[in-house]
């Protein structure tokens, strides 16, 4: 039993030799420069009808039988040290098999088998020894991946990756399916074969991105104020930055109120960023519309200005309406397109809303003034006078002027009867008479001087230069008064964040300034008038004022110059001249008197009642 134990472990331990026939292919090629598959004596047709293939089998044996699957051989013939085989093109596999030397079973050609083309096999049939070993049935299959952080699935399942990216296991002799995949990579896949016994199967996989960058180009004015749509999703930072997006085709959409929609569809390339150049197309006009009276203008139901205005609409449909107190307001309908640009559009004025004025005066034939503007004489009537209040004047000479506020409605007839009041005076005895002259009642034209109340518009401006705006109103006979408000309304200076002096400097440091300023100039005084001589008048006055200039930096803030900026008492000296219904006025006005500016106004003035 001891001796059979024995003999059984040295059979086990011990390579068995065995002899034994071997049939392989050794070499497969197409002979490029060899015709024989298309010569006369090599020729053969397959069952398609086409030119068969013809492989040339180098072999010192005789005696193979060959088989071609479902396709079958064409023809064999037997040539000096090789056998001629005629297959169909397209033949994939080939069995060969011999009586002494085995079969060689489903032998698959290593290139595409085609028609009218000459191959080579070269077969071999040695004796082989077999050594008989315990068998091996397992290696390792390693994965090493990058990026480390890929997924690696075997056969549909994961395999941990360490930080290394590499994943490792080992595995039985065979085939395995394998696919590694990253989020914004492209996947890749494959199938691998473990068969070394000695040496551990590698595959390494390198994952390419799926992903680029967008990048919108352009008037940055524009841009800027655009929404912008990638694939229907609002995106907001592909134009100050490149944006991510997935590799292939994606649909670009850029809105402007103002502007015609730009689409486009774009392909992204791995890896790289792709840089588009935007032209958008104006959908606007720059009009002016124009009315000829002091009517409101509204587009759309928004205020645009007073008589006048030119702006920017986008093309489109309007409803533009002229508007003024007691009138019945204008509308009409109108398309604007964008090649209207510098066109002006009169619109109709607004139509008064009227009633009727009958007016007489005892005495009669008397001037009558509607709103300080001569009409006519009475007895009168007026049929289309606006609805409203209106200041109503009668005058002749040697009567007291009458002057009432009377209220037309409309379609209505308003019947107004005065009756004017004589002025009475002495008559002086004549010169050389002793007696004293009888006491007589005589109309005659009053002498008596008047005030005026009056209101100008003004403009200011200075060397700094400041300009600004505004308005006086007062009143005056011998002696009289007025105030006075003047201001640039840019009250955005007031939000200064420091100050500096004329060096520019703010706490020793000198700021980034962009060379813009911004100044704000405003003032409000009272004072005193005195009439000089005919309408001459002069006036004096304090109030309280400022200068405000200011330095911008790029960052957006505003650097008070306290060199340039003053504020307290204001001070004015100023000439008027009041001519019938109307008013010019000059003044000279210092700030702190650290500055000087000129103002000039012009007005209108009316008598007091």
């Amino acid at each position: 039993m001891r001796k059979s134990l024995l003999l059984l472990f040295l059979l086990l331990s011990s390579a068995l030799l065995l002899n034994a026939q071997k049939l392989s292919v050794e070499s497969f090629r197409a002979l490029p420069n060899d015709m024989s598959a298309s010569s006369l004596d090599g020729k053969r047709i397959d069952q398609n009808g086409d030119v068969a293939a013809l492989i040339k089998v180098v072999t010192a044996q005789h005696g193979f039988l060959f088989e071609g699957g479902s396709l079958g051989i064409v023809d064999t013939k037997q040539e000096y040290g090789e056998i001629w085989v005629w297959v169909p093109h397209g033949l994939r596999k080939i069995t060969i098999k011999h009586q002494q030397l085995g079969v060689l079973r489903d032998y698959y050609f290593p290139v595409e088998i085609e028609a009218e083309r000459t191959y080579e096999m070269v077969l071999s049939t040695g004796t082989v020894e077999t050594v008989v070993r315990p068998a091996v049935t397992q290696q390792f299959l390693v994965f090493k991946v990058t990026p480390k952080n890929a997924l690696v699935m075997v056969n549909d399942m994961p395999w941990p990756v360490d930080e290394d990216g590499v994943a490792q296991k080992l595995v039985d002799f065979g085939k395995y399916t394998y696919r590694v995949e990253l989020l914004d990579y492209h996947t890749k896949a494959g199938v691998v074969e473990v068969k070394d016994v000695k040496n551990k199967t590698m595959v390494e996989v390198t994952l390419h991105p799926s992903y680029g960058y967008l990048k919108v180009e352009g008037d940055k004015a524009i841009l800027s104020q655009s929404s912008v749509f990638i694939d229907n999703a609002a995106s907001k930072n592909v134009i100050d930055t490149p944006m991510k997006l997935s590799s292939g085709e994606h649909k670009v959409r850029i809105v402007h109120p103002m502007y015609k929609p730009y689409e486009r569809t774009v392909t992204i390339p791995d890896e790289e960023t792709f840089t588009l150049n935007v032209n958008m197309m104006a959908n606007y006009a720059t009009v002016t519309l124009q009315v000829d009276e002091d009517a409101e203008i509204y587009v759309n139901e928004q205020f645009k200005g007073i008589r006048q205005w030119t702006g920017d609409l986008e093309s489109g449909n309007y409803l533009i309406e002229c508007r003024k107190e007691n009138h019945k307001s204008s509308v009409v309908r109108k398309t604007i397109t964008e090649n209207m640009t510098g066109q002006t559009i009169v619109l109709d004025p607004p139509t008064p809303i009227t009633g009727r004025l009958v007016v007489s005066s005892t005495p009669s034939i008397a001037k009558l003034y509607v709103d300080g503007k001569m009409v006519g004489e009475t007895p009168m009537q007026l049929n289309d006078l606006p609805i409203g209040k209106h200041e109503l004047r009668i005058e002749k000479e040697g009567w007291v002027p009458l002057t009432k506020t009377i209220l037309i409605e409309e379609d209505k007839a308003l019947v107004v009867e005065e009756r004017l009041e004589t002025v009475l005076v002495d008559v002086a005895k004549t010169d050389g008479e002793d007696e004293k002259a009888n006491d007589h009642e005589v109309p005659i034209a009053p002498v008596l001087e008047r005030g005026v109340n009056y209101a100008t518009l003004n403009v200011a401006s200075s060397l700094a230069p400041q300009p600004s705006f505004g308005f006086t109103y007062g009143s005056v006979n011998r002696m009289g008064w007025f105030v006075t408000a003047m201001s640039n309304f840019n009250f955005k200076a007031l939000n200064y964040v420091s100050s500096c002096g004329a060096d520019g400097l703010v706490d020793g440091e000198m700021p980034e300034y962009t060379g813009a300023t911004s100044s704000l100039r405003y003032s409000i005084m009272a004072g005193m008038m005195q009439r000089l001589t005919g309408p001459l008048c002069l006036s004096v006055g304090v109030g309280y004022g400022a200068r405000v200039k200011c330095w911008s930096t790029t960052d957006g803030s505003l650097v008070k110059v306290e060199d340039d900026s003053y504020s307290g008492v204001d001070a004015t000296v100023g000439l008027q001249l009041n001519l019938k219904g109307l008013v010019l006025r000059l003044d000279a006005v210092t700030t702190n008197f650290k500055t000087i500016e000129g103002k000039i106004g012009i007005g209108y003035c009316w008598k007091k009642r």
